[in-house]
């Protein structure tokens, strides 16, 4: 087998459906590697940013690796954003660099740059490849690493020449799987004990729910101890959010107002499969001294690497830890929760549903013609559970965060860090992933227009069942809103020019729809449901709109 032959079988043989590219020389061999391949099928995007979003988001959606590839120099710099985002969202990618030719190398050849060196802070491991004899090796060892421990990103330097490459021999594939490890008895039983002293547990669930499909292990055990359930900051589809034991998804947010009382209140925290970021811990705000963390996660670096040292951390598949300790607790000695108890929880679990529920017939803002939480009313109405929701960064996203309900797993795509550009390339890869669901992009006018060139990658795939929702207000508002509360009355670089959206979308062969009043939103959302092109509607508002917390 040649080198590009031999890296498209690694990737076949996982049975990775999509990988996402924007063309380049270093990798022509490797390209050519997919000619009249339909599985895996070679996917090319108009940005390598998007290409690498595609990737991740794909990575989510399918429980799989995902895989991109790009060129040198420009095209890695690119890609750094997508990079960035698998890093700290533990999402397993591998990407393909082309470089310069070996016997060209360190003379700041055209486009060439130091692939290993660049890209060593956002990756799990980086390497060149200098030798056809160990592509074999060296790609098997690429998806191991981006799958074992705590999830992420592996880059792996292709130069043109062995790109080129001569026959190699490998004689046999393996379709390796990744150990996982199991809680120790000794683990479960410290474990148990700290569930049996605490009289206020309270739950955090994360990635790794997700990540090992344990959303229905979660609900037993939740239901076995009876108590509140949290998800990590953008992890909201990690627990059924109609479920009367949940309390919400993790936020900033939440330090301003009552909703998490729960935790707050909490005496033990058990962190199942999430990592303890600065969304997540109320900005580092909890677990207090005053409370117990009980952390479990397949990764040790997570559960001991945290900000906070943990009372118990036990490293384990997460699924088969709840499974382990539920069974324990069925037959201990922990007492049922009191009626006072769950009483408690039952009111905070109202509590949630009465703030988070949108109603549809709140006054328009004054500056602008559109009422949001009826938006969101229409939204919730239209759609169904297992839509593939992406979310962008930006304010317009607090009100997703808030209104939305989130009642199956891999239903919602979102960085944690809130890299702008996500939602357009996330939601093609989503419903790459999974088309048997519509997908929706929520995305405001400054985000969109980072990315909306995949419009055209969108069309040229005939994604039916693709909406684009752009919350346009002319401004960089998250930023616009800092800066008035840090430099009040004095805006300055946050202005933005108007752009008609909808008649871009049109321009790329898409459809395209303009909502300026509430009464008009239902009909073309529908309508942009049911469209046979991929559809954007853009949502006309003022340049101030209302804070969704601002009135409980």
């Amino acid at each position: 087998m040649t080198v590009a032959e031999t890296i498209f079988e690694a990737i076949k043989i996982r049975k990775i459906d999509y990988v996402f590219c924007v063309p380049g020389e270093s990798f022509l061999a490797t390209m050519d590697s997919f000619y009249g391949s339909p599985q895996p099928l070679l996917v090319s995007a108009r940005h390598e940013e998007g290409a690498g979003i595609m990737a991740e988001a794909y990575a989510k959606a399918s429980s799989k690796t995902g895989v991109c590839m790009v060129t040198r120099g420009p095209g890695l710099t690119h890609l750094s954003i997508a990079l960035h985002t698998a890093k700290q969202d533990s999402t397993p990618l591998v990407a393909f660099v082309g470089q310069v030719p070996t016997n060209i190398l360190h003379r700041e050849s055209f486009q060439e740059l130091n692939v290993v060196e660049f890209t060593r802070p956002v990756t799990k491991w980086a390497v060149e490849l200098s030798r056809a004899d160990r592509v074999a090796e060296i790609v098997d060892k690429a998806f191991h690493i981006a799958n074992s421990g705590r999830p992420g990103p592996v880059v792996i330097s292709l130069p043109e020449d062995i790109d080129r490459g001569s026959t190699v021999k490998h004689s046999v594939w393996r379709s390796s799987t990744v150990g996982i490890p199991s809680p120790s008895t000794e683990g479960v039983a410290k474990a148990v004990s700290m569930i049996e002293d605490a009289e206020r547990p309270c739950i955090i669930a994360g990635e790794g729910i997700l990540r090992v499909d344990a959303t229905d292990m979660l609900i037993r055990f939740a239901e076995c101890l009876w108590v509140p359930v949290f998800t990590a900051w953008r992890r909201f589809d990690a627990f059924p959010n109609k479920h009367q034991l949940y309390m919400g998804g993790l936020n900033l947010t939440s330090i301003s107002n009552d909703l998490s009382e729960p935790l707050k209140n909490a005496d033990l925290i058990i962190a199942i499969g999430t990592r303890l970021d600065e969304f997540t811990t109320l900005s580092y705000s909890l677990p207090s001294s005053k409370q117990k963390l009980l952390h479990i996660d397949q990764s040790p670096e997570e559960t001991g690497g945290s900000w906070i040292g943990a009372d118990l951390s036990l490293v384990s598949d997460v699924g088969e830890a709840m499974n382990k300790l539920e069974e324990v607790l069925k037959s201990s000695k922990r007492a049922k929760p009191s009626k006072a108890r769950q009483k408690q929880v039952a009111e905070w679990g109202e509590n949630y549903l009465r703030q988070t529920t949108p109603r549809s017939n709140k006054v328009a803002p004054i500056d602008g013609a559109i009422d949001l939480e009826g938006i969101y009313h229409d939204i919730l109405k239209i759609i169904t559970d297992e839509t593939s929701i992406t979310c962008d960064a930006g304010d317009f996203g607090s009100w997703l965060v808030r209104y939305y309900k989130w009642n199956q797993p891999h239903t919602f795509f979102g960085p944690t860090t809130g890299a702008m550009g996500y939602a357009l390339p996330a939601a093609i890869a989503a419903r790459l992933a999974r088309p048997q669901a519509p997908a929706v992009a929520f995305v405001g006018d400054g985000g969109f227009a980072m990315t909306m060139s995949e419009l055209e990658t969108a069309v040229r795939l005939k994604l039916t069942g693709l909406v684009v929702l752009v919350f346009n207000n002319n401004n960089f508002g998250t930023i616009r809103r800092h800066q008035n509360r840090e430099f009040p009355g004095r805006d300055v670089g946050t202005r933005l020019g108007k752009i008609d959206f909808s008649a871009v979308a049109k321009a790329m062969g898409a459809d395209g729809f303009r909502v300026s009043k509430n009464e008009g939103f239902a009909k073309n959302f529908k309508a942009a449901l049911n469209s046979e092109r991929p559809t954007v509607v853009e949502i006309i508002l003022g340049e101030n709109n209302p804070d969704p917390w601002a009135e409980k």
